[in-house]
This record gives structure tokens, sequence and C-alpha cells, in this order.
């Protein structure tokens, strides 16, 4: 393992100060997989950046009509327990109880698992859903960048070399919105992930609107199928379902790997929407006015 300096800022300037003025520098939330990393090799940061103790990055906030505020060094284990994730966002708190271990929860933070951006990122699917929205500092100031945009390839995301983020936002949803999380894996090895997918939406009197189809392990990223959401909106017969279903298929390229082939994960991901559509459809159908 290569040597390297910990340090640990006080402030987001003087974070963006290293990030600037230094070309291997890591930021540091939880350090599960960055740590690892370097100490196969796959890594060799000269400076570490402990980001997680500034100001502000652990905070939870939640408004019924601005919706939730999540630090990004907020634990994955607040996720699976808040109180406030629970009853206002049943999706994540759903998905973050599947995440990993506890023990992992309890060290990974928001923001690092985003930014590193696996292709079968667990965190991503819910948030996609729920049109999640990350808030970057840099030395150059500030900007916001939708999760739906994030993602640009496996282990790439849209922020430059010194955005920080700084807090993930969810907008508020109504009482009547339901999602599910599905997902098939190797021996419940989130690591090994033949595909998964998360579906949401929300009953409006008799129609069923804001569909959203997030995808995992079936492509380089994680992503969000908007024309299959589009057939969806309404009162979806069997036959839009169908077609949504066919949508997915032609905007996904699973690729083959050694405990999976590519027409298996797309045939596995089919079962998993079909699934997860119809449970979603008959709850909120089956709702009270």
């Amino acid at each position: 393992m290569n040597a390297f300096d910990y340090i640990r800022p006080q402030s987001l300037e003087e974070a963006g100060r290293y990030l600037t003025s230094h070309a291997h520098v890591k930021l540091l939330g939880g350090g599960n997989t960055l740590l690892l990393n370097i100490k196969k090799g796959l890594e060799a940061p000269e400076i570490v950046l402990d980001v997680k103790h500034l100001p502000g990055l652990s905070d939870v906030r939640y408004h019924h009509n601005q919706g939730l505020k999540l630090g990004a060094a907020v634990k994955l284990q607040h996720l699976a327990a808040g109180l406030e994730i629970r009853r206002h966002y049943p999706l994540l708190h759903q998905t973050a109880q599947k995440l990993a271990s506890p023990q992992v929860r309890n060290r990974a933070t928001i923001g690092g698992t985003l930014a590193w951006a696996s292709s079968v990122s667990e965190l991503a699917a819910p948030m996609l859903c729920y049109d999640a929205v990350c808030y970057v500092w840099s030395p150059r100031g500030k900007r916001t960048i939708p999760l739906s945009e994030f993602y640009v390839g496996d282990g790439r995301t849209a922020l430059a070399r010194d955005e920080i983020i700084t807090h993930v936002h969810l907008p508020a949803f109504p009482t009547r919105t339901y999602g599910v999380y599905q997902r098939q894996t190797v021996r419940h090895d989130g690591r090994r992930m033949i595909a998964a997918v998360a579906v949401l939406a929300i009953r409006k009197q008799q129609a069923l609107t804001h569909w959203r189809i997030a995808v995992l392990g079936v492509d380089d990223r994680p992503k969000r199928i908007p024309e299959a959401e589009e057939l969806l909106q309404g009162a979806p017969s069997f036959e839009e379902v169908e077609q949504a279903l066919a949508l997915v298929q032609e905007r996904i390229h699973p690729q083959d790997v050694e405990y999976a082939r590519a027409d298996y994960r797309r045939v596995v991901l089919q079962s998993l929407l079909r699934h997860g559509i119809m449970e979603v459809i008959q709850h909120l159908q089956g709702s009270r006015s």
C-alpha cells in the first residue's frame, strides 16, 4: 500500500485549496471502498481529505412543503432507521434496509456512495425515483446536478475534479405515493448484481402519474427510462405495460459478466420490472379515494 497524507480540513474552502493545488487527491467519507482500493493498490492518492466532519454535511432536515435535505456525510444507516425517511420516503427506506450490512451502513455516507458511481449502486435507484438533486460546491461556486444527469458511466459522474457534494435534496411527495424495489443478486451479494429495478408512481384521483422506473445492473450506470414512464401515465392497460417493458429492453445494454450472461440479465430485469409495475398499480388502484 502506498503512503498518503491524511488531512482533515476544517472548511470547504480549505478542502478546495487542496483539490485545486494537488492532482492526486481523494475525498474520504465512510471510506469503505476507497480504503479497500488503496490497500489493493487500485488507488494511489497522495492526499486523502476527510470531509465528513465539515460543518453542515451531517444535517438532515425535512419540511412537508420543501422536502428532504440530506447532508453528504449522513450515514446510510439513517436512511434505514430515520423516522422521516420511513414516513415520507418509504421506497428509500425499503431499499436502504437492503444495502450492505449494518456495519457498512454505519460508516458509508450518502455523498460518498453516490460519488463512487457504481453501475450497481442500489442507493441510486430510489434516489432517481424521488427526483433527487445533488448540490455541489467548488472554489468556483455552487451548482446543482439532478441525479438523472449525475451519472455519465461506470465509475464516472458529472462532478468536476474540484467539486464536493454538500447535500442531496428530495422534493416533497404526496401520501398517495407508492414504490417498490426489486433485485436479484448472487447469494445476496449486492456487488454481484444480476439486475435490479425501482418503480414508483403517484395516485391523483383515478389516474396514476409521476411514474418512475430506475434500473441497475443492465447498463454502464444507474438510469431512468423516461420513455417507458410516459407509456404508463394514467391508468395503464395490460398492453401499455407490455409496451413499456419492451421499450425498457430497447434502452438497456447489459454486459456478460462471470456470474451472469447479458441475455439472462435481460430476462431477470423483465421479470422484476413486470412484478414491480403490477404491484404499484394494484396498491394504488386498490387504495381508498
